[in-house]
């Protein structure tokens, strides 16, 4: 069905352009659907040779051009100011070769967008997603740094003024925006020149100091932050990460504070990557009225499973009852792969958790406010697109998986050979008490301190090894931070180095007929997981979870259960260690 006018979000129809010739594809809600159009990019695509930004303008498109003349610069104009930014950047003799390979990569994916979709309302690109990494060198996403603005004390829309010339990344993202009227969600580094001051206030905090003796020797203040562009193109977020995952020289902001934007869709918060793991991320959407968090991360799965990032973004929207639009980068070397859209009711729209190499885009309806019906949007109109150079290409089904058997670097090695060669993180479980499964029934209780929980299971076999594995101990992560917990897990690993669950296996040929775990909880913090073999997300037909104490897992499909768990989290008992 096609049709030649603009959907809006109050009334959208069903719109659908599939022509082979010129590759367009439009998406838009059920009529009915209180909904709103997401894109997720699990990574970004790297190549375009031959770019018109004209061609496939719609007349709707020129309508709407002439309608904005009188009120500043048109989309059209807003558009080609990308390629007129790289030109005049690439002739500057302080042009940075890496960063001018980052406009083109926003510019290649704008254009791959515009091929495929129509109607959208949000983006969101992966922490550090914009760059071309260099695992060889911790600094390198320094140099693509630019000075960003602060939304509560200026405005400022790059798209309009010339003053951010000289600062192609903020500009080119909040032309995108401006170009398809959408929110746009990334990544980049703040480079912060320190300011010595007599005082500093809650604005400046973070770069101002009193004492030059104080100040870093390079110069600047360098924080890992998520910008926000609205649908003109203005920014309105910027939010520095919290809490770093062994980031060489980039600095912690002295003052923590939650991030928000209003839409015509709901209101936001934002995190990045490992700042979910903390109490600040909870307290940000228990803010009245917050419906999603936008999720930029660069994840690195770590086992248990409750560390591996699609089960645990899938987790954090069931628990804290928001929406997540999470999106991941792409390196298999490094267990980053998982990106997706969930809902606290429906669990996964739309998810990738593949260690395959390839770029991809998804794309979902997602309901404005978690609370309404979902069955007013179903089905969520899902989309998953291959960004494969310059072809792109549609997945129709269930994603494939090339996971091997194993992913620990305590098995493996810590040095993988290629981009598919996929590694996963350890973390350690000696604070737990395992039970192995013996026979295909039984039923048994484990406690960990106070904390006690107890296993019901039935299975068809038990040919492989199981274990039920429970813990009351705070969790020493890499001896930096301590996370109060209290866990219980079925999952299948295999002993290592004389140590029960030393090695979780990734594949199995168990068919689990119904589990049960009952636990006692202190917490009210606590996330379920139920994961089949090859780490794909268990539908949620086949488990429940009470929300407090209590989940069960039914078997319905004779899919292979390969992990089964509760994760409480005691916030107050966290700690950042000194070194």
């Amino acid at each position: 069905m096609t049709s030649n006018s603009k959907p809006t979000l109050s009334n959208r129809s069903q719109n659908f352009k599939n022509d082979e010739e010129d590759e367009e594809t439009g998406m838009a809600c059920d009529a009915e659907s209180c909904g709103f159009q997401i894109l997720n990019d699990d990574d970004i695509v790297t190549a375009h040779k031959e770019f018109d930004p004209v061609d496939d303008e719609t007349d709707e498109d020129d309508d709407n051009n002439n309608n904005e003349s009188s009120n500043g610069t048109s989309n059209a104009d807003a558009f080609s100011a990308l390629e007129t930014a790289m030109e005049w950047y690439e002739q500057q003799s302080e042009c940075y070769p890496p960063q001018l390979l980052l406009l083109k990569r926003i510019r290649d994916f704008a254009v791959k967008k515009r091929k495929r979709t129509m109607d959208v309302d949000l983006i969101v690109f992966p922490e550090e997603g914009l760059y071309s990494t260099d695992l060889d060198d911790p600094t390198w996403f320094i140099n693509y740094g630019e000075d960003i603005p602060d939304p509560r004390t200026e405005s400022a829309n790059p798209c309009d003024q010339e003053e951010y010339d000289n600062r192609p990344v903020l500009r080119n993202l909040s032309c995108i925006a401006k170009k398809y009227g959408l929110y746009v969600v990334a990544d980049e580094i703040d480079v912060k020149k320190w300011e010595v001051k007599d005082t500093c206030d809650e604005y400046n905090a973070d770069y101002c100091v009193t004492d030059k003796n104080n100040c870093p020797s390079e110069g600047h203040f360098n924080f890992n932050t998520g910008i926000v562009f609205d649908r003109k193109g203005n920014l309105i977020v910027r939010y520095y990460k919290r809490y770093l995952f062994f980031e060489e020289d980039i600095n912690v902001p002295k003052i923590f504070r939650n991030a928000y934007f209003e839409t015509d869709f709901g209101k936001f918060t934002i995190d990045i990557c490992f700042d979910s793991m903390f109490y600040d991320s909870v307290k940000g959407i228990e803010k009245s009225g917050v419906t999603s968090l936008v999720f930029p991360t660069y994840w690195f799965d770590h086992t248990p499973l409750v560390f591996f990032a699609t089960p645990f973004q899938q987790a954090w929207s069931i628990t804290n009852k928001v929406n997540v639009i999470a999106a991941d980068a792409h390196d298999p070397r490094t267990g980053t792969v998982g990106s997706g859209i969930y809902s606290p009711d429906k669990g996964a729209l739309v998810y990738t958790h593949n260690p395959d190499g390839r770029s991809k885009l998804l794309i979902s309806n997602v309901p404005k406010s978690p609370s309404d019906d979902l069955r007013n949007i179903e089905p969520p109109n899902t989309k998953f697109f291959y960004l494969d150079y310059d072809e792109v290409t549609e997945l129709e089904e269930e994603e494939p998986r090339h996971f091997q058997k194993e992913c620990g670097i305590n098995v493996l090695g810590a040095q993988p050979e290629y981009l598919t060669d996929y590694r996963c993180q350890l973390t350690s479980v000696r604070g737990y008490k395992f039970r192995k499964l013996e026979g295909t029934f039984g039923s048994f209780r484990i406690c960990s301190k106070a904390f006690c929980c107890s296993l019901t299971y039935e299975s068809e076999s038990m040919n492989e090894n199981y274990y039920f594995g429970v813990s009351g101990e705070p969790l020493n992560f890499q001896d930096t931070y301590v996370l109060g917990t209290e866990a219980c897990f079925l999952a299948r690993c295999e002993s290592f180095n004389g140590r029960p669950c030393g090695n979780f296996i990734l594949k199995s040929n168990t068919v689990f007929l119904f589990a049960e775990m009952r636990a006692a909880f202190s917490t009210k913090y606590i996330y379920p997981y139920a994961i089949n073999s090859d780490i794909r997300l268990t539908d949620k037909d086949e488990w429940y979870f009470d929300g407090k104490s209590r989940i069960i897992y039914q078997n319905i499909k004779d899919n292979s259960l390969l992990f089964l768990g509760l994760y409480g989290r005691k916030y107050e008992e966290d700690k950042i260690l000194d070194h």
